[in-house]
């Protein structure tokens, strides 16, 4: 008897792929097969079975089946099924990214280790460390009023979202540990998403010293061996609860009961690349689709979820307080403007030191070294210098492939670097010797401008002699294990100081951190973003939460040159309220989320001019679509233009942007442009669509 087999591949390819199968054994649904495909094997998913008699052609065979019973769940299926749909993405490649990797490949040499089946798969045991935790003697008053309105939802069993916006050491971690607790008491599953790697540290620690075994992680600083092996322990129903980054949306859960988010407002949750989903709304509609609670958390929530408390879509928490009725930081804005007219009035050289520290961050930090506290320097920059140049012609040292400013890492290496270090493209990776030769005029005085952490934390170690300090940014981190110990020094008072990017501005709890600085207020202020401003609210409010989390309370140093701008105003005092009310003024007039729904469509390639023609095809095309729109709001078509980045890894890129109040209008272009793309689209430039876009750049 042959039946028909439709499989889903790894392949960019908006098609199911049909195969013939013959004899009594049946796949089954979402379990793999090793098919044909051109003069190749490929493993691919089955995702339906047919009874209906073979077509006149001839269809290529099935040449094994790998799995006798489901790799995924059928909630899972369908909810992979959505996604595609929504972010407009290839079937077969979600279905890849929803698996570790090793379990669904493309390469014919994996073939033979990804056939095993999970009992003969080799096991790579995981180390989850747990931190010293008991429950707290007694929760604040708001703390039981959160967990008795969340413990009702769980036990309703019906979809549930929830904002809790809760202050920087509000307690929300406990409520977290406590609301999971409840779930696991009623037989449900519990995910936490966290935003990033580093923040996976804290939470785990806080999961296992509480529920010990019952907690697995998923995230892309394990091993693949590590992945593949706490997948299938989730997948086998050993583990009642999921701790990860925005990939763990997607972990084999088959009864999920509670999802947590948090630090909901980050933009980590939104992939950049490949398959652009955001994972707090792919968490909402989990949610949805198992009957689950879903709790956003937050201190400085996203403009769209308070938005949807507003308009009673969620159901809004808050708590106000700090635990044990700690104050909150006192936040002081450092005006760089003064400074400089106060040393030029009296004629006066700037005082000794870097550019960076200003006489009133300085005076802090060495008050605070004396008392034997801590210190936590926030710079959302990389690197020693960040704008390397010639003096005497002005030529600017750029990436080749990137046509951006190349930045030097005085420390890094590279084939034939010097003890200078090396200039590198923080895009693509190119490394060159630094400082080398002008390559325009040969001259020798290369100068280097601007600073990143790297910077910082060497004039640290020379403005204040004696002193710990270490780095946590993407350079530093080599590794879970690395990460776990600069976040365990810091915590444990085994380091002064410690300068980062924003992995280090939310989520982690330092007893001894009593001083927080923000040395360049307006590097995120001035981002060309629609967001930018609300990104910088957040970040503010963030890394200001980490301070006086002990017995003293803490203060915050923002430097800045724009002192007087409604984001500092309103981040000094904690209000998001007034935040609030101010962005959504500016947002709602520009019909920008979440009062309007973006798409963007982005084309790239090699060719800038095929780039650039396509593009301009494209947005005719999608012009003509638009108005044949006749219900709904309109659709707003902006461009073609040059991305911001106009050139990266050696591509071209051009940028169309989809606008409308309605969703509904923004899929209908877009579903016409796809369903025209073979025509439109040269084999040799690449389109790509973001729906709800956070970063247009």
């Amino acid at each position: 008897m042959v039946q028909l087999i439709d499989v889903v591949m790894p392949l960019p390819v908006y098609r199911i792929f049909t195969y013939a199968l013959s004899g009594d054994s049946l796949p089954a649904r979402g379990g793999r097969v090793l098919v044909p495909v051109g003069r190749r094997d490929m493993v691919g998913m089955v995702w339906r079975i047919s009874a209906k008699r073979p077509p006149s052609i001839e269809l290529k065979e099935v040449k094994r089946i790998l799995d006798t019973v489901p790799l995924l769940p059928e909630a899972l299926i369908k909810f992979i099924e959505w996604t595609s749909s929504y972010y407009f993405y290839p079937l077969g490649q979600v279905v890849a990214e929803a698996l570790p990797p090793g379990l669904l490949s493309a390469r014919n040499r994996r073939i033979s280790q990804i056939s095993d089946s999970p009992k003969k798969a080799r096991k790579c045991r995981l180390d989850l460390a747990a931190w010293p935790s008991k429950a707290p003697l007694e929760l604040t008053q708001e703390q039981r009023e959160a967990l008795n309105l969340i413990y009702k939802a769980i036990s309703d069993r019906s979809y549930h979202p929830m904002l809790l916006h809760g202050v920087t050491d509000s307690g929300k971690t406990e409520v977290y540990l406590q609301a999971s607790a409840e779930c696991i008491r009623h037989g449900r599953g519990v995910l936490v998403l966290v935003p990033e790697i580093a923040m996976t540290i804290q939470a785990v620690a806080w999961f296992v010293a509480r529920f010990g075994e019952e907690v697995t992680v998923l995230h892309s600083g394990l091993t693949e061996a590590q992945r593949r092996d706490q997948w299938w322990k989730i997948r086998r129903g050993e583990s009642n609860i999921v701790i990860g980054t925005r990939s763990a949306i997607f972990a084999p859960m088959s009864n999920i009961g509670l999802i947590v988010v948090d630090e909901e407002h980050d933009p980590s949750y939104k992939q950049s690349e490949k398959l652009r989903y955001q994972a707090r709304d792919l968490a909402l509609l989990r949610g949805r689709m198992s009957g689950a609670t879903v709790i956003l958390g937050s201190a400085t929530p996203s403009l769209s979820s308070y938005r949807n408390t507003i308009l009673g879509r969620y159901q809004l928490i808050t708590m106000e307080k700090r635990v044990g009725e700690r104050p909150l930081p006192r936040v002081v804005i450092v005006d760089r403007r003064k400074e400089g007219k106060k040393d030029s009035r009296h004629g006066l050289k700037k005082s000794a030191g870097p550019e960076w520290l200003s006489d009133r961050l300085k005076e802090a930090i060495r008050d605070t070294l004396d008392r034997k506290e801590q210190v936590l320097l926030f710079l959302n920059r990389r690197g020693f210098a960040t704008y390397v140049f010639c003096p005497d012609c002005g030529y600017v040292f750029r990436c080749p492939h990137c046509e951006v400013a190349l930045t030097w890492h005085r420390g890094g290496k590279a084939t034939g670097a010097k003890t200078d270090g090396v200039l590198r493209c923080h895009y693509c990776g190119m490394e060159s010797a630094a400082l080398p030769l002008c390559p325009r005029c040969g001259g020798q005085a290369v100068k280097a401008l601007g600073y990143g952490t790297e910077r910082v934390a060497s004039d640290l170690k020379d403005t204040f002699p004696g002193t710990r300090v270490a780095r946590l940014d993407r350079d530093t981190v080599q590794g879970r294990r690395h990460l776990e110990k600069v976040v365990l020094d810091f915590r444990e008072g085994r380091l002064d100081i410690l300068v980062g990017t924003q992995m280090i501005t939310k989520g982690h709890d330092f007893p001894g951190l009593t001083l927080v600085g923000i040395l360049w207020a307006d590097l995120s202020l001035n981002f060309p973003e629609y967001c930018a401003a609300e990104r910088t609210f957040q970040l503010f409010a963030q890394v200001a939460g980490r301070a006086g989390r002990g017995k003293r309370q803490g203060q915050v140093l923002i430097q800045t040159w724009l002192p007087d701008h409604y984001v500092l105003d309103c981040a000094k005092v904690y209000d998001f309220k007034g935040f609030y009310k101010k962005e959504s003024g500016f947002r709602k007039a520009l019909g920008y989320p979440p009062f309007g729904r973006l798409i963007n469509l982005r084309f790239s390639g090699y060719k800038k001019a095929l780039v650039c023609n396509t593009s301009g095809d494209a947005a005719r095309l999608a012009r003509r679509l638009a108005r044949g729109i006749k219900d709904g709001p309109q659709v707003e078509v902006l461009g073609p233009a040059p991305a911001p980045r106009v050139k990266l890894r050696d591509r071209y890129r051009w940028q169309i942007l989809l606008k409308s109040s309605s969703l509904s209008g923004l899929r209908a272009v877009c579903s016409g442009l796809l369903s025209r793309k073979a025509d439109l689209v040269p084999s040799s430039v690449r389109m790509e669509i973001d729906v709800d876009p956070y970063s247009l750049l």
